[in-house]
């Protein structure tokens, strides 16, 4: 699989993991406030797994791009330093 199309599918899932997040979150906070309801209990189990989903869609998502966030810190840190930048 091409390095564009996996990134592509790894941001779809995050962005609807951060939809269902929303969305429990809403729910949550308006719908079901206090209380015990099988509902709210059902939406707390998926806001829960969600959030979990997501962290570690996020981690995966880091790994992949971990040269490219490395180079670009060590880029700016050399700016904010004032040190010429390193060409190879």
């Amino acid at each position: 699989m091409r390095k564009a199309t996996r990134n592509y599918w790894l941001d779809v899932v995050m962005g609807v993991l951060a939809l269902v997040l929303a969305v429990s979150s809403f729910l949550l906070w308006v719908v079901f406030p206090r209380g015990y309801y099988a509902a709210r209990a059902a939406w707390v189990a998926i806001h829960k797994w969600g959030g979990l989903a997501l962290g570690i869609a996020v981690l995966v998502h880091v790994g992949f791009h971990w040269r490219w966030l490395k180079e670009m810190t060590r880029r700016h840190l050399r700016r904010l330093l004032g040190r010429p930048e390193h060409r190879q």
